[in-house]
Order: structure tokens, then sequence, then C-alpha cells
């Protein structure tokens, strides 16, 4: 067994872990925040966002479909 393998601090990975998960929760009421202004489905983006291992392609997904529905709504003619 390799005397280097044990070289990281036990709570190293705990720690990274609680980090990304504030930082999905940060995101996550920022975009229920915005798709509740743009009269999206805030709850269903927030609850897309807060999801393991598919909330940052959610992320993703929501700017662009954002970034489409603004651009729609801006060229769409006065009726």
């Amino acid at each position: 067994m390799s005397p280097y393998m044990y070289h990281a601090s036990p709570f190293g990975g705990l720690l990274l872990m609680i980090v990304v998960w504030i930082v999905q929760l940060l995101i996550a009421f920022l975009i229920y925040r915005d798709a509740k202004e743009q009269k999206m489905l805030a709850p269903v983006w927030a609850i897309l966002a807060i999801l393991p291992m598919f909330g940052f392609f959610a992320d993703v997904l929501y700017l662009v479909i954002r970034e489409f529905r603004v651009q729609r709504t801006a060229t769409a003619p006065e009726l």
C-alpha cells in the first residue's frame, strides 16, 4: 500500500459536497426568482436545479430557454 494514499483530510470530500450543495441551492433560488418574473413554471425549474447530477444541466437549459423566450417576445409584433 502506498504511503501517499491517505494524504487528504477525511472531511475534504464532505466539505466539498456541502459547498456544491449550497451553490446549487443558491442557483435554484435565483432561478426561481427569475422564472417567477418571466412567468414561467418557477417551482418546477427550482426543483430541477436542486436535483443532483442533473441540476447544473437544468441551469444551462433554463438559461438557453430564457434567452430564446426573451428574444422571441422582444421581436414579436404588437397586436
